[in-house]
Protein backbone atom coordinates (compact mmCIF):
# COMPACT_ATOMS: atom_id res chain seq x y z
CA UNK A 1 0.00 0.00 0.00
CA UNK A 2 2.70 2.75 0.66
CA UNK A 3 4.86 1.67 -2.06
CA UNK A 4 1.60 2.54 -4.27
CA UNK A 5 0.79 5.34 -2.48
CA UNK A 6 4.55 6.34 -3.26
CA UNK A 7 3.96 5.88 -6.72
CA UNK A 8 0.84 7.78 -7.13
CA UNK A 9 2.48 11.02 -5.47
CA UNK A 10 4.56 12.47 -7.96
CA UNK A 11 5.14 15.95 -7.77
CA UNK A 12 3.59 17.65 -10.51
CA UNK A 13 0.34 15.81 -9.08
CA UNK A 14 1.51 17.62 -5.81
CA UNK A 15 1.91 20.66 -7.69
CA UNK A 16 -1.36 20.42 -9.19
CA UNK A 17 -3.31 19.50 -5.55
CA UNK A 18 -1.76 23.05 -4.14
CA UNK A 19 -2.68 24.77 -7.36
CA UNK A 20 -5.96 23.95 -6.71
CA UNK A 21 -5.63 24.11 -2.96
CA UNK A 22 -4.59 28.46 -4.25
CA UNK A 23 -7.45 28.69 -5.97
CA UNK A 24 -9.97 27.49 -3.31
CA UNK A 25 -7.99 29.87 -1.00
CA UNK A 26 -8.23 32.93 -3.34
CA UNK A 27 -11.85 32.23 -4.25
CA UNK A 28 -12.55 31.65 0.36
CA UNK A 29 -10.74 34.60 1.05
CA UNK A 30 -11.11 37.49 -1.40
CA UNK A 31 -12.60 35.97 -4.75
CA UNK A 32 -10.95 38.05 -6.94
CA UNK A 33 -7.84 37.48 -9.38
CA UNK A 34 -4.61 39.76 -10.11
CA UNK A 35 -5.75 43.05 -11.54
CA UNK A 36 -2.28 44.81 -11.46
CA UNK A 37 -1.21 44.37 -15.00
CA UNK A 38 2.87 44.89 -13.83
CA UNK A 39 2.61 41.69 -11.39
CA UNK A 40 0.69 40.17 -14.34
CA UNK A 41 3.35 40.86 -17.09
CA UNK A 42 6.26 39.64 -14.07
CA UNK A 43 4.11 36.18 -14.01
CA UNK A 44 4.01 36.08 -17.62
CA UNK A 45 8.18 36.48 -17.60
CA UNK A 46 8.48 34.11 -14.54
CA UNK A 47 6.47 31.69 -16.62
CA UNK A 48 8.11 31.83 -19.60
CA UNK A 49 11.81 31.64 -17.44
CA UNK A 50 10.02 28.37 -15.61
CA UNK A 51 8.91 26.32 -19.06
CA UNK A 52 12.41 27.07 -20.50
CA UNK A 53 14.10 26.11 -17.07
CA UNK A 54 12.16 22.71 -17.26
CA UNK A 55 12.17 22.21 -20.97
CA UNK A 56 16.50 22.54 -20.98
CA UNK A 57 16.58 19.89 -18.65
CA UNK A 58 14.16 17.56 -19.95
CA UNK A 59 16.04 17.60 -23.06
CA UNK A 60 19.81 17.23 -20.93
CA UNK A 61 17.80 13.79 -19.22
CA UNK A 62 16.22 12.97 -23.16
CA UNK A 63 19.76 13.62 -24.48
CA UNK A 64 21.70 11.25 -22.16
CA UNK A 65 19.47 8.60 -22.35
CA UNK A 66 18.71 8.74 -18.82
CA UNK A 67 14.93 8.76 -16.51
CA UNK A 68 13.60 12.22 -15.67
CA UNK A 69 10.89 10.28 -13.95
CA UNK A 70 10.81 11.49 -10.35
CA UNK A 71 9.70 7.70 -8.79
CA UNK A 72 12.21 5.66 -11.01
CA UNK A 73 15.07 8.02 -9.89
CA UNK A 74 16.76 4.43 -9.48
CA UNK A 75 17.30 3.68 -13.38
CA UNK A 76 19.36 6.98 -13.96
CA UNK A 77 21.95 6.09 -15.85
CA UNK A 78 24.00 9.45 -16.14
CA UNK A 79 24.99 12.13 -13.49
CA UNK A 80 24.08 15.34 -15.52
CA UNK A 81 26.59 18.10 -14.50
CA UNK A 82 26.31 20.28 -17.47
CA UNK A 83 23.77 22.79 -19.12
CA UNK A 84 21.43 24.02 -16.80
CA UNK A 85 22.57 21.62 -14.33
CA UNK A 86 25.52 23.96 -14.00
CA UNK A 87 23.24 26.28 -11.44
CA UNK A 88 20.74 24.10 -10.11
CA UNK A 89 20.96 20.51 -9.11
CA UNK A 90 17.09 20.05 -9.47
CA UNK A 91 16.08 22.39 -12.74
CA UNK A 92 13.10 20.22 -13.35
CA UNK A 93 11.97 21.10 -9.87
CA UNK A 94 12.75 24.83 -9.91
CA UNK A 95 10.75 24.97 -12.61
CA UNK A 96 7.58 23.86 -11.32
CA UNK A 97 7.88 26.16 -8.14
CA UNK A 98 8.50 29.20 -10.38
CA UNK A 99 5.32 28.09 -12.02
CA UNK A 100 3.70 27.59 -8.67
CA UNK A 101 5.24 31.37 -7.84
CA UNK A 102 3.63 32.15 -11.13
CA UNK A 103 -0.29 30.92 -10.39
CA UNK A 104 0.43 32.72 -7.11
CA UNK A 105 0.95 35.55 -9.05
CA UNK A 106 -1.85 35.51 -10.44
CA UNK A 107 -4.22 34.54 -7.78
CA UNK A 108 -3.06 37.65 -5.81
CA UNK A 109 -3.62 37.52 -1.73
CA UNK A 110 -1.58 36.36 1.10
CA UNK A 111 -3.24 33.10 1.51
CA UNK A 112 -1.98 31.25 -1.30
CA UNK A 113 1.21 31.37 -0.67
CA UNK A 114 0.43 28.54 2.37
CA UNK A 115 0.28 26.16 -0.71
CA UNK A 116 3.53 27.15 -2.60
CA UNK A 117 5.47 27.25 0.86
CA UNK A 118 3.69 23.67 1.30
CA UNK A 119 4.83 22.53 -2.22
CA UNK A 120 8.65 23.86 -1.70
CA UNK A 121 8.54 21.82 1.59
CA UNK A 122 7.63 18.76 -0.16
CA UNK A 123 10.08 18.35 -2.49
CA UNK A 124 12.88 19.59 -0.39
CA UNK A 125 12.26 17.51 2.49
CA UNK A 126 10.84 14.40 0.82
CA UNK A 127 10.90 14.14 -2.59
CA UNK A 128 14.50 15.41 -2.91
CA UNK A 129 16.77 13.87 -0.15
CA UNK A 130 15.34 10.53 -1.43
CA UNK A 131 16.87 11.16 -5.06
CA UNK A 132 19.81 12.62 -3.66
CA UNK A 133 20.50 9.44 -1.20
CA UNK A 134 20.55 7.06 -4.66
CA UNK A 135 22.58 9.54 -6.65
CA UNK A 136 25.22 9.65 -3.58
CA UNK A 137 25.19 5.65 -2.87
CA UNK A 138 25.35 5.68 -7.33
CA UNK A 139 27.89 7.61 -8.19
CA UNK A 140 29.62 8.84 -5.44
CA UNK A 141 32.64 11.06 -5.29
CA UNK A 142 31.64 12.51 -8.64
CA UNK A 143 28.20 13.34 -7.06
CA UNK A 144 29.68 15.33 -3.72
CA UNK A 145 32.04 17.24 -5.73
CA UNK A 146 28.70 17.97 -7.95
CA UNK A 147 26.95 18.95 -4.65
CA UNK A 148 29.51 21.52 -3.43
CA UNK A 149 29.58 23.28 -6.70
CA UNK A 150 26.70 23.27 -7.59
CA UNK A 151 23.55 24.38 -5.21
CA UNK A 152 20.64 22.50 -4.87
CA UNK A 153 18.09 25.22 -6.07
CA UNK A 154 20.11 27.89 -7.17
Amino acid sequence: MIVRLQRMVLPPVVMVVCAVGMAITRWLGEGSWQQNPLILLAAGVLAVVAVTIMIGASYAFHRAGTTLHPQKFQQVSALLVTGIFRFSRNPVYLGQILLLAVWGLVLGGIGVWLWWGLFFVYLDRVQIPREEAFLRGNFGQDYRVFCRRVRRWL
